[in-house]
């Protein structure tokens, strides 16, 4: 017996020990929405203070509504009908049942992506315009297959003879169905629809290419914001929403142990969706009247509240933005043609894309004064739209180096340094094929836009030898990993840097002697927009010096307006990521579209990135 006490108490401590292992990740990110620093990677001390900037953040409200309001709608919708069909599937004999069967698991064998694409395919061939409808619609294709599957497995182990024994006695099929099959089948219902529910309002690949205007939800806009780094209040939403969940799986268990009835479970589950869902409500419900709207899909490292309420104010308007992490998924939804949107910021690739495919709608230049005025000649009549007839500069960046300066001991002013050994497995590189490669090209001495496919062979050789010195490839939250200290070097976009740079001081920007990318991202509004006319008001708008002072506080980007440098705070004018000195440009390129060589990148992408 003392043995036997001996292994269970080894068998108490190692399980324990798994679960705190596997759960610490959760509990970390609960103790962070307390951290004073809004880096993740250095605890200051206990506040509640992100909660209360969460509870003014309109855009995560307004996403988590959308979530809720998607998640519910398909966990009933996918409850009834996959419960009706579970209910066919396990008592008739149908010929072809396998068939049917193999039709229930497909969504779930079928990659996303793939079911994304299709999806998004066949809304436009309907001419249905994107919205929360079509998220709504897609989610019940994927997840109702959940539903027939837990229910389906319930009833097939459900004893028929206390069904018949109801019907002889009296009880008609709908009294037989409700007094017996339900309570029975309601463990598996109740669990099938939290699993729904959890992965509706979990889904961020198929919903990003099915979402139109007002449609983001909170997955779409937390994997946007990352592109600024993990902050607290990522960290408040997603510890409230995982304290919401807790009393949803307690009812689950407690129903599945038959501790609770049907009907208390689902009142208990309803109880506590209200409890989340009416504040939220309240907070997000819309003021009366109906006002013009103006829809953009932007990077969320470009809004800016200030901006988008001082148009508001001005023009008597609403402004509504979606977000996007990436020029490929704009493109993806603007091939679509079933979203009104009336602005997008691409960037300078993309517009040369986008124009080429007929996106865009010309500019009426007689309305942007502004623009031609206030914007640094060096920013117009660039390659990608040689005389501005569809874009108008919106911010510029670069793609450089940075260093903790306390860490790399040595003058860091070539990409040598990422080729170091002495670095080792303390190397970042971005998770970006073109700006890799163009890494590789320029320390080659080569244009980060080559199509010669010997100069492309060198640079794959090259990163490939280099690839055991690379700690990772890391386009999202970099920075984050500079501040702790886990990456003592790494190639960088400007933009993530300057309020982390605010933070750590140790952390240095610097442009590769070689030269690197320079990018703009650019205005546009897209061919089919309905507001035309309010998108370019805003566009002029943005270009008073005044509003463009204010994008740069906002966001740490810089832009191609003249602004007053008196009115840009003094940290930010000091900060050489965000106002590099001009004579640092002078081997700089902006990215252009490089046609079909363009799969010999991918193909070297692909062979780097498998080694």
């Amino acid at each position: 017996m003392a043995a036997k006490g001996r292994g269970g108490w080894g068998l108490t401590i190692t399980t324990t020990g798994v679960y705190l292992f596997l759960y610490a990740p959760i509990i970390v990110l609960m103790v962070y929405s307390f951290n004073r620093s809004r880096l993740s990677a250095r605890w200051l001390g206990f506040t509640p203070d992100w909660y209360a900037v969460l509870w003014r953040d309109e855009q995560i409200f307004q996403s988590l509504v959308n979530s809720l309001v998607v998640a519910a709608v398909v966990t009933l919708a996918c409850v009834v009908f996959g419960t009706m069909s579970a209910l066919v599937f396990s008592q008739a004999r149908l010929r072809g049942k396998a068939l049917l069967d193999g039709v229930v698991y497909l969504p779930l064998v079928i990659p996303e992506i793939v079911i994304a694409v299709a999806t998004v395919i066949f809304f436009s061939l309907l001419s249905l315009k994107l919205s929360l409808a079509t998220i709504v619609i897609a989610h019940i294709t994927f997840c109702i297959s959940y539903v027939i599957i837990v229910v389906g497995a319930r009833l097939a182990g459900m004893d028929r003879s206390v069904q018949e024994a109801a019907l002889d006695l009296g009880a008609n099929e709908w009294t037989a169905f409700f007094r017996v099959t339900l309570p029975i089948a309601a463990p598996a219902i109740l669990s099938a629809a939290l699993l729904v529910f959890t992965t509706s309002f979990d889904d961020y690949l198929i919903t990003s290419f099915v979402a139109g205007v007002r449609s983001t939800t909170l997955p779409l806009e937390i994997y946007s914001r990352l592109k600024r780094g993990i902050t607290p209040e990522i960290n408040a939403i997603s510890t409230i929403i995982l304290a919401a969940t807790v009393p949803l799986v307690l009812v689950a268990q407690r129903l599945e142990r038959g501790a609770m009835k049907v009907r208390t479970a689902l009142a208990s589950a309803c109880g506590v969706f209200l409890l989340m869902v009416t504040p939220v409500v309240a907070r997000t419900w819309p003021a009366g009247g109906q006002l013009p709207q103006l829809n953009i899909y932007i990077w969320s490292t470009y809004v800016s509240p200030r901006i988008l309420q001082g148009f508001e104010r001005e023009f008597h308007c609403k402004v509504n933005y979606d977000l996007y992490d990436s020029n490929e998924a704009l493109l993806t939804k603007l091939q679509a043609g079933n979203v009104d949107y009336d602005l997008v910021v691409p960037s300078d690739y993309m517009v040369e894309i986008l124009i080429r495919q007929g996106l865009l709608a010309p500019l009426d230049k007689s309305r942007l004064g502004n623009v031609w005025a206030n914007t640094d000649p060096r920013f117009l009549k660039l390659g990608f739209d040689p005389a501005n007839n569809y874009s108008a500069p919106y911010a510029w960046g670069t793609t450089g180096l940075a260093y903790r300066s306390d860490l790399v001991k040595e003058n860091i002013d070539s990409w040598s340094a990422v080729f170091d050994p002495s670095f080792a497995g303390h190397i970042l590189l971005l998770d970006d094929t073109r700006e890799v490669f163009g890494m590789a090209l320029k320390k080659l001495g080569y244009s980060l836009n080559s199509t010669n496919p010997d100069e492309l062979r060198q640079a794959r050789d090259l990163l490939l030898h280099q690839k055991p010195l690379v700690k990772g490839y890391n386009s999202s939250n970099f920075e984050q990993d500079l501040a702790g200290g886990d990456a003592w070097i790494a190639q960088a976009y400007n933009g993530n840097l300057p309020f982390v740079m605010r933070d750590e001081p140790n952390i240095r920007y610097i442009i590769p002697k070689e030269g690197c990318t320079i990018s703009v991202d650019s205005a546009c509004i897209p061919r089919r927009a309905p507001h035309k006319e309010l998108a370019q008001e805003f566009i002029n708008y943005f270009h008073r010096p005044d509003v463009a002072a204010l994008f740069v506080n906002d966001s740490g980007f810089n832009t191609p307006n003249r602004y007053q440098r008196r009115e840009i705070d003094p940290w930010l004018l000091s900060n050489p990521a965000v106002f590099p000195d001009p004579a640092a440009l002078v081997h700089c390129e902006f990215m252009r579209d490089v046609g079909p060589v363009i799969s010999l990148y991918d193909q070297y992408w692909t062979e780097i990135k498998a080694k």
